[in-house]
């Protein structure tokens, strides 16, 4: 830790002498011309004499000036072992430990339209109720939970009873005789229903009201 609050002391001295090294000739002139008095001094880094080298191999100062240390960025990071890099879109220097996992992007949104997409729909084999089937339509998507629960926030409930009773509908369709309800769910959570019955459609997701806050 204390290597850690001492590199970005360092990285701080080395982003303003970048910050200097950047200002173009014409700005310069204009100020006028001004001399820097540091002192030059020796660091140790996990225990060896730190030598920082520019990108041709030469020898680079490392100086105090009015308290801060002045050290070169690359050099300085990869002796902790990190990666550096340039974006020059940007003018921005990259500091990364590679040793860290990159934080895993967050699974894209579906839009309305891929809604029944999302679900992977199955008939229950037994039905016990004379002329209804049962299907049973559970979430297959790669959310998580959490992610699960802002999406399906995100939408009106009137959006989101016609997405299902439109997918009721449709299995319906392919049991011509036959009442149809559909039982939703994420996981071993239950979402509410779906019914479809003489091309007459009605839900309730009173249950995902329960757990999705």
């Amino acid at each position: 830790m204390k290597n850690r609050t001492r590199l970005f002391s360092f990285l701080m001295g080395a982003v303003a002498a970048l910050i200097l090294c950047s200002m173009s000739l014409p700005a310069l002139a204009a100020s006028g011309a001004f001399t820097i008095t540091g002192s030059p001094i020796n660091v140790m880094v996990n225990g060896e004499v730190f030598k920082p080298k520019d990108v041709n191999g030469n020898d680079v100062l490392v100086f105090v000036y009015n308290g801060t240390t002045y050290a070169p960025l690359r050099a300085l990071a990869e002796a902790y072992g990190l990666e550096v890099s340039y974006d020059g879109s940007r003018n921005m220097a990259v500091v990364n430990d590679p040793g860290k996992a990159a934080a895993p992007a967050p699974a894209p949104v579906p839009s309305v339209s891929s809604f029944s997409s999302q679900w992977t729909v199955t008939e229950t084999p037994v039905t016990n109720y004379g002329s209804e089937k049962i299907f049973n339509a559970d979430y297959s998507g790669s959310m998580n939970k959490a992610e699960f629960m802002a999406w399906w926030k995100s939408m009106d409930l009137s959006t989101i009873r016609a997405e299902c009773e439109k997918m009721a509908a449709g299995a319906q369709e392919l049991v011509p005789g036959y009442t149809v309800t559909m039982y939703f769910s994420y996981g071993s959570l239950p979402l509410g229903n779906a019914n479809a019955m003489n091309g007459y459609t009605i839900s309730n997701f009173d249950l995902a009201g329960a757990w999705i806050k």
